[in-house]
């Protein structure tokens, strides 16, 4: 399959993806009240922010591995899931330390604590789509993508079932939970399969420019080596929902709800850039790296400028139907979404620079200071979410978001001028 083909594929793939967490987000906003609905989307916001944490990087990391060790990569895998156990007991106790200490209710905690199951049977799962992306199979990479989300809306169809006979989070929580659980679960034992695939028949050719392994890998070295990537996720979610977390946990539920929604938004036109750099373009940017530089500095830059072309129109598109789509879609109460979402949209090319550039960092240096631009992109988000959203609110928090935004687009230019120019005109 040929590189448009197998963006067109994950891209739409992607975009039912959009649809279904608009869907989810759609049918809470129009069954709960505001206060409810922002409520429930904080503890889903700190449900979200712990994912990446469960995940830990490992997929990640395995590409990397088989870009550098071809099919000796595959030592890396049992390793990978032991870190990956360890990633994910982190990811369930910042949760259940959220619900005890920072929780907006005690129905919120009790929820928190209940939804943290989910998360950890989420990583194999998160993990699992190294496989096809390793083996070209673009198809099943897209279906995957769509895997947690068709979960999702089952899980809300039961939840509005339950609150025609009765109301409030506690009412919720039960059948929301179950539902998300059992499905969780079967995608993990799904995804292990295929991790487990990916153990017996690497899908790597060797080739000369492979490394070889120095000595059998350890879970602690796999832990190490997938640290960087977990950042970046980490970091990526910060930006989309600590902004929610921070107003909930300051018990401005109505205004979490409202930031929710706006970034529900911004998330689906992030899916662009997502879908071109994570999900088709991620192996290459590893493989091609060690094998054909020069390929990569040609293909790279043409990549980035039609993304960047199209945040373009979509970030225009957005200013002016975000002010009539909001009220229709989530419903009048949510007309404190339209300012935040209009901002935030029109900082969405600044999001596609600095994502691109940010992927064409690749060697161990690189790396290093990729992981220094999402560290510092998710500090300066997640400190200003949590000093101005008590005082300002729903504004000091849409602020907080584009400075980190924009801090971020800096530091990758950085690194673009300084480490990847360089290494792309010696190659070409």
């Amino acid at each position: 399959m040929r590189a448009p083909a197998e963006v067109a594929v994950v891209w739409s793939a992607s975009l039912a993806s959009a649809l279904l967490a608009f869907a989810f987000s759609i049918a809470l906003a129009r069954t709960l009240d505001a206060a409810a609905f922002g409520t429930f989307m904080t503890v889903f916001a700190v449900s979200r922010l712990a994912a990446p944490v469960a995940q830990g990087g490992i997929s990640e990391m395995w590409l990397q591995a088989f870009g550098r060790h071809g099919r000796a990569a595959s030592a890396w895998i049992v390793p990978g899931l032991g870190a990956m156990a360890s990633t994910a007991g982190l990811g369930v106790l910042g949760m259940v330390v959220w619900a005890m200490t920072f929780a907006p209710s005690g129905d919120a905690g009790e929820l928190a604590i209940l939804m943290a199951v989910a998360v950890a049977l989420g990583a194999p799962a998160d993990n699992a789509i190294a496989e096809p992306m390793l083996r070209g199979r673009f198809v099943r990479v897209a279906l995957w993508q769509l895997a947690p989300y068709v979960v999702r809306m089952a899980a809300v169809g039961v939840a509005a079932a339950v609150l025609w006979r009765s109301d409030g989070t506690r009412a919720v929580g039960g059948p929301l939970v179950i539902v998300l659980v059992v499905g969780t679960a079967i995608t993990s034992v799904i995804g292990l399969r295929w991790i487990m695939r990916l153990r017996r028949d690497p899908p790597i050719d060797d080739a000369p420019s492979h490394e070889s392994l120095p000595s059998p890998p350890t879970s602690a070295a796999a832990l190490v080596r997938a640290v960087p990537f977990a950042v970046q996720g980490l970091a990526y979610l910060a930006v989309l929902q600590v902004g929610t977390i921070a107003l909930g946990s300051a018990k401005l539920v109505e205004a979490a709800g409202s930031f929710s929604v706006a970034m529900n938004i911004v998330t689906a036109m992030h899916l662009l850039p997502s879908a071109v750099f994570a999900r088709v373009f991620a192996p290459r940017y590893f493989l091609w790296g060690n094998s054909d530089p020069a390929r990569l500095a040609r293909t790279a830059p043409r990549v980035l400028a039609w993304v960047l072309a199209a945040s373009v129109i979509c970030s225009i598109a957005a200013w002016f139907v975000l002010p009539w789509a909001i009220p229709f879609v989530f419903g009048s109460e949510q007309q404190a979404a339209i300012a935040p979402a209009r901002t935030l949209a029109l900082a969405f090319p600044i999001w596609c620079l600095a994502v691109g550039l940010a992927s064409h960092l690749t060697t161990p240096t690189e790396v290093r200071w990729r992981t220094m631009c999402w560290v510092g992109l998710a500090a300066i988000t997640i400190g200003g979410c949590i000093l101005h959203a008590p005082s300002a609110g729903l504004d000091g928090v849409v602020h907080a978001v584009l400075v980190g935004q924009v801090a971020f687009a800096i530091l990758t230019i950085v690194g673009q001028l300084v480490f990847v120019g360089p290494r792309w005109r010696a190659a070409s």
